[in-house]
């Protein structure tokens, strides 16, 4: 009988054991159910002990895109220059989320560390009107105009908001392409040719708005069916950046497509403002120049992929691709006229004359 007490303490012992491990009282458990919330792990290391910040990227970029490319590298950089102090991955391909506001929500949560979202999906986190600015036709004629106010101390400003109302942290941004219409239907010599056709839109007013004021009929489409939409003949077309009708195979179900150039999709690189802002001082000099050294590797790369889609587009696909001159697009900015006078103060009061004078623009002749 008292063998057998024995033998029960024994087991006992062995089954609290276990227990205590599992609930964390080893440290590799509790290093990596930290990390997983977007904390800090502090493991041992020869010379003491050192803080290891995992920090995820998610994005909806395919394989192909050059968007891949550069988290890849982002991650790639602050590993390296952080000796491994800062873990980084790259979650892509839809693997945590589906759409542009899903991966908002991950952000603000923490659940991962940066997304590149567009800003219509910032405007949705927080009070931020300033970032319609972007989506004013024809306000822009390059890609260096769109950076000169994306990088401003006047942008840094507006998203102010988004770290006090959002808890988020915006980082410049990445243009992806100018907003293109590809259709079935076609060539777009003008305005009229989109009459009655349905175009695919992101869900927001401007786009919205733009389409109808070409005269087509804007339709908002969740950006996964968008193909298989087009193919059936659900819509007519769809208006996304250039490089997304190779990188998502939309050439494929179209015929022609018009580079109309009256806004550019893109991308802000948002963090989770408590994630950064918990960076010793000498992790966070080294996360703030890989982020500038990132952006600056994205920029140069979306540009020359810009260029290269145009080629591909024709030769791989076979789609007529249709840029037009300043004279071609006078009938496009003709049309938009109204759009401008009726949405003018979207953005806040003084802002639209704020951008024209740091554009060196008048708002008077911008359409003529």
């Amino acid at each position: 009988m008292k063998r057998k007490g024995i033998a029960i303490l024994i087991c006992l012992s062995m089954i609290m054991s276990i227990l205590l491990t599992a609930c964390g009282g080893g440290s590799t458990t509790t290093q990596s159910s930290t990390a997983a919330s977007g904390g800090s792990a502090a493991p041992s290391q020869a010379g003491g002990s050192t803080e290891v910040f995992e920090f995820k990227m998610a994005s909806i970029a395919t394989p192909q895109e050059t968007g891949t490319l550069a988290l890849d590298y982002l991650a790639e950089i602050l590993e390296e220059r952080s000796g491994g102090r800062i873990k980084a991955t790259h979650y892509g391909n839809k693997a945590l989320a589906q759409s542009d506001t899903e991966l908002g929500e991950l952000v603000r949560q923490n659940s991962v560390q940066l997304v590149p979202i567009p800003t219509h999906t910032l405007s949705a986190m927080a009070n931020v009107p300033q970032y319609k600015v972007f989506e004013f036709p024809y306000l822009f004629t390059d890609w260096e105009e769109i950076y000169k106010v994306l990088d401003s101390d006047m942008a840094k400003e507006w998203a102010k908001a988004l770290e006090s109302e959002a808890g988020v942290t915006v980082y410049g941004g990445i243009v992806k392409g100018w907003l293109s219409i590809g259709t079935k239907k076609g060539p777009v010599n003008d305005p009229a040719v989109l009459k009655g056709q349905k175009i695919r839109t992101m869900a927001t007013d401007m786009q919205m708005a733009l389409i109808s004021a070409f005269g087509g009929s804007p339709t908002v489409v969740a950006y996964g069916e968008v193909y298989t939409a087009a193919q059936q003949g659900t819509i007519d077309g769809m208006m996304t950046a250039t490089g997304l009708f190779e990188s998502d195979k939309f050439a494929e179900v179209i015929d022609h497509l018009a580079v109309v150039r009256a806004t550019a999709h893109f991308h802000i690189p948002t963090v989770n403002k408590a994630w950064v802002d918990s960076l010793p001082d000498d992790l966070r000099v080294i996360f703030d120049e890989c982020i500038e050294d990132f952006l600056q590797y994205q920029r140069a790369n979306e540009k020359a992929n810009d260029e290269r889609v145009m080629t591909a587009l024709k030769d791989d696909f076979g789609v007529e691709v249709l840029q037009y001159s300043e004279a071609e697009l006078a009938p496009f900015k003709a049309a938009v006229k109204a759009m401008w006078e009726e949405n003018y103060n979207l953005p806040g009061e003084g802002v639209m004359d704020s951008v024209f004078e740091m554009l060196g623009k008048d708002y008077n002749t911008l359409l003529s």
